[in-house]
């Protein structure tokens, strides 16, 4: 058994010297070339652990820690395990946050987090969410709102904060942070409203994109009549099509494309042009638009831009179709419960919903909306 007088005394020599304490605690001293260092060495399941340096860890707190590891080997702990990697500022947060919620670090969620906490870091800088004050959030909120509209803070808000509220709970993390109940300056007063597609832009957008090839107006062609938003139109995949006797889509989540409420996962009819578009895809592989699935946003972007190109600069953006089928579908009496589900606004309160007949009955009420006509004031 070590004193500490024999550990004070102990000389290093030419070659290493290990003297042995008990519960496989003992003392290695290195060679003199090498500094001669003394340090506690562990002998645990044929091999050996640090316990730190002599005299930085002295005799007796080092017997107190192997008693500690004895009591957890005990009851079948591994004292040794590896940790969680230690999370030290905000950018430490998205990896783990991932892995919590089963996402690639490439998938568009993830890639969304990075972005937004990236905005944090380059206006108040990469510490421990915890050390962000209640001020300095107020600040970073005052100068986003320079860029963007309340509406973009308010979703990089929660975004940041259901990061932080993950990792914190599931690390067990004890510290508080400020992220929660933010105060957005005139919250909602600078939204903008969307404007629907006209009758008559419809009807030339149609014409236009009728039988193409070409991938960005079949996007187009089957957001026209089924409602869908453009990251669901791009991520299909092929499988996801059926041109059968009731042609119709199935939307679900993927590895590309998490849809944004449960509620989204649908089946669609396909009516119309959005019919015409699905007749004329290339469904060989996989994916349907394989050239845009790792970019859906460059697909938003170029399918904004030959809208623009088409009905000139104050053209409505991609997304105006839901609203517009919305109006189209209340304008033909379609009951409200199916006009949600077919946006994927609400879940079903329909016993028939995904049956043939329930597609069947969505179908007609599509169709009889391609004729609408408004009458704009």
């Amino acid at each position: 058994m070590l004193t500490d007088r024999f550990i004070k005394s102990t000389k290093p020599k030419e070659k290493e010297r290990f003297y042995s304490d008990y519960d496989g605690l003992y003392l290695r001293v290195g060679p003199i070339n090498k500094g001669g260092g003394k340090t506690w060495r562990f002998r645990f399941k044929n091999t050996s652990k640090s316990l730190g340096k002599y005299p930085e860890v002295e005799l007796a707190e080092v017997r107190d820690l192997v008693r500690k590891i004895r009591k957890q080997l005990a009851k079948g702990l591994d004292p040794f395990q590896k940790k969680h990697k230690e999370l030290e500022v905000a950018s430490d947060f998205i990896e783990p946050y991932a892995k919590l919620k089963g996402l690639d670090l490439k998938s568009k969620e993830i890639q969304t987090v990075t972005r937004n906490i990236n905005y944090l870091i380059n206006e108040l800088g990469d510490r421990p969410p915890h050390d962000y004050s209640k001020i300095e959030i107020n600040s970073f909120v005052s100068a986003r709102l320079l860029d963007v509209s309340t509406g973009s803070i308010r979703r990089e808000l929660n975004s940041i904060c259901a990061v932080f509220n993950l990792v914190y709970e599931e690390h067990e993390i004890d510290h508080f942070h400020r992220f929660r109940k933010i105060h957005i300056p005139r919250e909602g007063e600078d939204k903008v409203e969307r404007d629907d597609f006209t009758p008559d832009q419809l009807e030339v957008i149609r014409e236009i994109i009728k039988g193409s090839e070409n991938k960005v107006e079949q996007i187009i062609g089957l957001l026209i009549d089924t409602g869908m938003r453009s990251s669901e139109a791009v991520g299909l995949a092929s499988a996801d099509v059926h041109l059968g006797r009731i042609p119709h889509i199935v939307l679900h989540k993927n590895t590309f494309r998490r849809l944004k409420t449960k509620n989204s996962q649908r089946k669609i009819p396909l009516v119309g042009s959005s019919l015409d578009a699905a007749n004329n895809l290339d469904l060989k592989d996989e994916w349907v638009f394989s050239n845009y699935i790792h970019n859906i946003d460059s697909a938003n972007a170029s399918v904004n831009n030959r809208l623009k190109r088409i009905l000139g600069p104050e053209s409505p953006t991609s997304h105006s179709f839901r609203h517009t089928l919305a109006t189209r579908l209340r304008s033909v009496e379609c009951p409200e419960y199916m006009r949600k589900e077919l946006g994927g606004w609400a879940s079903s309160v329909s016993e028939m919903y995904g049956t043939p007949t329930d597609i069947t009955s969505k179908a007609e009420y599509i169709e009889k909306s391609l004729d609408w006509v408004t009458e704009i004031l």
